[in-house]
């Protein structure tokens, strides 16, 4: 049979987990962040473009639609 937890004992148990779900939450962070740093988009991230500039390029959709207007107006240009 467990005893019940006078308040400073509880306290202090509450304290403890609190240290060891900080701990993790930081080292899950260093991780996120070298994953992050390592990425191929990371470099874009030096260009400065903002969130909308990134995203944009993430989009293949775009990257064609980018690569067929500059293959048109090549064309017409060509004529």
């Amino acid at each position: 049979m467990t005893s019940p937890l006078d308040p400073l004992q509880r306290a202090r148990l509450l304290d403890a987990e609190m240290q060891l779900q900080r701990a993790w939450l930081e080292l899950t962070l260093r991780e996120l962040q070298v994953a992050a740093k390592a990425s191929p988009w990371a470099k874009f991230r030096a260009l400065n473009l903002g969130g909308v500039g990134l995203s944009i390029l993430k989009h293949r959709s775009l990257w064609l639609a980018a690569v067929s207007l500059l293959i048109n107006m090549y064309r017409r240009h060509a004529k």
